[in-house]
């Protein structure tokens, strides 16, 4: 099936006991995402032939990209301070961004059929990024927001979880039911 879409950006932060998480937000206008998985390798060669070959997850390089770099948004999955007062928005050698579950749907088509994924990811840390900025020259462009980060597995060993779906409400559905139990129910 080939993707057509995405929406849905959500996340929430994983509370210290690495299992259960925070209420689930919104993060921004979906534009796109990349997941690049890191392996560790390892060949055996004997006899003048490859024998035993090995690939571990180590972790995942995730590139998203959203319409907007939201304050309110992004100080809490970078571990900034915003100033209540004045709003001023402080990034410090000490901040510790949190670790946080996020997923979000892609809808995907085959045969003129369309269906759904929800996709999640339950453990990944985001680095601290400073927008583009560009000044307007003979026309008007739009900036979008790349937030890069790492994932790695949970307590459990999962480090990604998807599952396809017939509806576009049935996949928000599995997708809000990850960020609860972390865990599919299969009712088909």
């Amino acid at each position: 099936m080939a993707n057509v879409g995405m929406k849905g950006l959500q996340y929430a932060i994983l509370n210290k006991n690495g299992t259960t998480y925070d209420e689930v937000k919104t993060m921004g206008g979906a534009i796109s995402a990349s997941i690049s998985p890191n392996f560790a390798e390892a060949s055996l060669y004997c006899d003048d032939t490859m024998k035993e070959y090995i690939s571990s997850f180590q972790s995942a390089t995730v590139s998203l990209t959203v319409d907007d770099d939201d304050d309110q948004v992004f100080s809490e999955l970078l571990g900034k301070t915003i100033d209540p007062i004045t709003g001023v928005v402080s990034s410090n050698v000490n901040d510790n961004p949190p670790y946080v579950a996020f997923g979000y749907v892609v809808t995907k088509i085959k045969n003129n059929v369309q269906k759904w994924r929800s996709q999640f990811f339950p453990k990944i840390k985001f680095k601290p990024f400073i927008p583009e900025a560009k000044t307007k020259g003979d026309s008007v462009e739009f900036s979008t927001i790349t937030v890069e980060g790492m994932t790695i597995a949970n307590d459990t060993g999962i480090w990604e979880m998807h599952v396809e779906c017939d509806t576009e409400t049935e996949a928000f559905e599995k997708l809000r039911e990850f960020f609860v139990d972390g865990e599919i129910e299969d009712e088909r």
